[in-house]
């Protein structure tokens, strides 16, 4: 039995695969898969780039590596949505633990409801606002925040549709990596690729042809540095609620 947390970043997953024991590379065809064990749990790390569409595969690769007994885990015992988010409600703060009650699908005003956690640290929550871009101004994020949602990511929506139509149990624990009223140097969205990635090389460009942007950059960085490392902390110390009526299909 296994849970699969996927993010879209390595760099959100490295802290936690740092906890675990018994670490082995998975030969999935995504940016990164690892997996390992916590006090007798099984864990699935998955990162295949930001967005819904590249989440959902890092899902549907996961579900068909279990189904052809590639892992030494038989069975998905629940998907996990992981990684940094951004706060939409001013209170939160860098750092900061979410646990969204349900995922709104901004594109579709679809929802999700989110299985139940236990957990020995403290979190916030409330909904999560999910779209397939970076919520890049403060602006923008008043107006997610109008949605009735906490806080903004670009991969729960993705990974809960593909986790409802395999029956499993899905949830989602973000970690705050910017605030409400902070608004990015210049467009994140513009550095993506067709595929949705983000494209280093384009931000190295930005940072090196618009040197004052640098110092915030580099804040940016130690932030997600250590929300990825609080993320890690929490998850090995929360319990998800794997139980569903349903079965696990294809």
């Amino acid at each position: 039995m296994a849970i699969l947390y996927v993010a879209s970043e390595a760099a959100e997953l490295k802290p936690l695969a740092n906890l675990l024991t018994a670490t082995r590379k998975l030969k999935w065809p995504i940016d990164y898969a690892y997996e390992g064990i916590w006090e007798s749990r099984r864990m699935m790390l998955a990162a295949n780039g930001c967005g819904p569409k590249l989440a959902a595969q890092a899902v549907e690769i996961a579900i068909r590596a279990v189904m052809v007994a590639e892992l030494s885990s038989s069975r998905l015992e629940a998907v996990v949505s992981t990684g940094w988010c951004g706060a939409l409600d001013p209170e939160l703060r860098e750092s900061q633990i979410v646990v969204a009650s349900k995922i709104l699908d901004v594109s579709t005003n679809e929802t999700f409801e989110c299985a139940a956690i236990g957990a020995d640290g403290e979190f916030a929550s409330g909904v999560v606002a999910s779209q397939n871009r970076i919520a890049n101004d403060a602006k923008e994020k008043e107006r997610l925040c109008g949605l009735g949602a906490i806080a903004v990511d670009m991969e729960a929506a993705g990974v809960a549709a593909r986790a409802k139509r395999a029956g499993l149990p899905f949830c989602c624990i973000k970690v705050v990596s910017d605030r409400a009223g902070e608004s990015f140097p210049f467009d994140l969205n513009k550095c993506r690729t067709s595929e949705g990635r983000l494209a280093r090389g384009k931000i190295v460009v930005q940072a090196l042809t618009h040197p004052n942007r640098l110092p915030v950059l580099f804040s940016l960085k130690r932030r997600t540095e250590s929300a990825a490392a609080a993320l890690g902390e929490f998850l090995v110390g929360c319990r998800i609620n794997t139980e569903s009526d349903s079965t696990q299909a294809e």
